[in-house]
């Protein structure tokens, strides 16, 4: 397996203040993570889909929203991962499991319609294993997710996918979730 760069982190706090300023903007920071994404995400699997353009067109609306002085929350433009048992309407959720391949509510979970009222910008779904029945169980649709500082190690449990994303900087947020 390839060494991967060290990974960059995407803080939320320093976006936003960024964000305030003018300094920076949600498309340029999405730019970024996108960028992170590119760089880590073929070795590390911590994403099982993901729609770049709704992205983009998210982060142009919350662009004009910080830039008029008019942001949703302080999250308006912060991409953000969505663990892949929780609904999103964009995406299926599939659990990681053969049983639930392409299954699509075409809804929101609350946390999601909560995160997009904020102007959150869902960027995509995060991998879990099979269920979640355990830790270091590989997906057996999409694989098993590597820890993006180590890569001959596993970020663990059901929100490996999430973590993973955090850790290389692939977004500044993430849900992720606690069954046990």
């Amino acid at each position: 397996m390839m060494a991967l760069p060290t990974p960059q982190k995407a803080p939320f706090h320093t976006a936003v203040a960024q964000f305030q300023s003018g300094a920076d903007s949600p498309r340029a920071f999405l730019e970024r993570c996108l960028a992170a994404v590119d760089r880590f995400e073929p070795q590390v699997g911590a994403f099982v889909c993901m729609d770049v353009a709704a992205a983009r067109s998210a982060a142009d609306a919350a662009s004009a929203r910080w830039k008029s002085g008019t942001p949703l929350s302080r999250i308006d433009g912060m991409p953000v991962g969505i663990k892949d048992i929780i609904e999103t309407a964009q995406f299926p959720t599939q659990m990681g499991s053969p049983l639930f391949d392409g299954w699509h509510s075409h809804r929101d979970a609350a946390s999601v319609a909560a995160l997009r009222q904020a102007g959150a910008i869902v960027l995509g779904k995060t991998n879990v294993p099979q269920l979640l029945l355990a830790a270091e169980t590989e997906n057996p649709i999409w694989g098993i997710t590597h820890n993006p500082w180590r890569l001959d190690r596993s970020p663990g449990g059901s929100s490996g996918g999430e973590a993973a994303a955090l850790a290389a900087g692939m977004t500044p947020l993430g849900v992720g979730t606690d069954i046990g």
